[in-house]
């Protein structure tokens, strides 16, 4: 039996992997999702961080003559929902979610 159990463990652990997802309202927030998406589903977040960030776009190579910097707006919402539950931080650049991770138990 046990090892019906971790066989089907290591099945599903891709998709664990690459599972982010949040479940708000009966529906579903993932990579891809826009901050509005996620405010009408989730709500208002407990905390909002905002930077921003430059990408260097050169590739790292060494004899390029110029190099091109884009400017990405990064926010982290945090949400709280309550000590029973993990709280979630949602990524977004540019207004699009890119990673949902799970943080400790709420208050």
């Amino acid at each position: 039996m046990n090892r019906w159990l971790l066989l089907v463990m290591l099945a599903c652990a891709p998709a664990f992997a690459f599972g982010q997802t949040l479940e708000c309202s009966y529906k579903v927030v993932s990579r891809g999702s826009t901050r509005s998406d996620v405010s009408r589903l989730c709500g208002d977040p407990v905390d909002v961080v905002q930077k921003t960030i430059y990408h260097d776009l050169s590739g790292g190579t060494s004899n390029v003559v110029a190099t091109t910097t884009v400017e990405v707006h990064l926010e982290m919402w945090t949400y709280n929902f309550g000590p029973t539950k993990l709280m979630q931080r949602i990524w977004f650049e540019d207004g699009v979610v890119v990673k949902i991770e799970s943080l400790d138990y709420g208050y």
